[in-house]
């Protein structure tokens, strides 16, 4: 009789310590903070970047000689190349930046005995650029050249011209140190002479319309962590 009196004690105080466990331990579950937010990569876009691209390329291109007479090629073609720029972030979601490209193309065209193919075109421009988190929108304009060989019935010449660009553009960070972008560039070169040994001179005037996708790589800092 007392031995199953002193088991049912047991029993009674073995159940009073779960109890209380268990208690304690939800009480300590409704009182526990959840876990902060994982550090989050926080795109930067200041500093040196390197890329390429690719594209197209279409013209307005008129060579008209002494007589008057006119020829429309109007080269198109593909473009590849490579860019390298810096960013300076000058306030949270603006930046300056100074980028050069270089882009090899195979823009040709014919027009009643005139041959036009331009080689490459380059450009060195200032950009100015609006960031929104992962996105930077950017205008950008500065200096343009371009190379051609042109052509007619027996002769050839390669010149070398300058002129100025202004363009546009959507760039989207894929990775702290990724970039991915959109482009369109305008490219004038205004009414220069080509001297052909024979025939004479020919004023060609040339505006070009570049189109492009490309993707860069941002040195540093290329993100800084901090909590979305």
């Amino acid at each position: 009789m007392v031995s199953g009196k002193l088991a049912l004690a047991n029993s009674v105080a073995a159940g009073a310590l779960a109890l209380s466990f268990c208690t304690c331990a939800g009480a300590a579950d409704l009182t526990r903070r959840p876990p902060p937010p994982p550090l989050m990569p926080v795109p930067m876009w200041k500093g040196l970047y390197v890329g390429g691209h690719i594209g197209g390329v279409t013209t307005s291109e008129t060579a008209t000689d002494i007589f008057g007479f006119s020829a429309s090629p109007d080269p198109s073609g593909f473009l590849g190349g490579a860019q390298v720029g810096y960013n300076y972030q000058v306030a949270p979601n603006w930046l300056i930046g100074i980028e050069g490209e270089f882009s090899g193309t195979s823009a040709s065209g014919t027009s009643v005995g005139f041959q036009s193919d331009h080689r490459w075109y380059s450009t060195l421009d200032a950009r100015w650029g609006y960031v929104m988190g992962s996105w930077l929108l950017y205008a950008k304009g500065g200096g343009a050249w371009m190379n051609a060989d042109y052509s007619v019935p027996g002769e050839s010449v390669n010149v070398t011209r300058g002129g100025w660009n202004i363009g546009a553009g959507a760039e989207f960070m894929l990775a702290p140190q990724w970039s991915a972008k959109a482009e369109y560039t305008f490219l004038d070169f205004g009414n220069d002479t080509v001297g052909f040994p024979f025939t004479g001179p020919v004023a060609v005037d040339t505006r070009v319309h570049e189109f492009k996708f490309g993707v860069n790589y941002h040195f540093a800092p290329g993100a800084v962590f901090g909590r979305w």
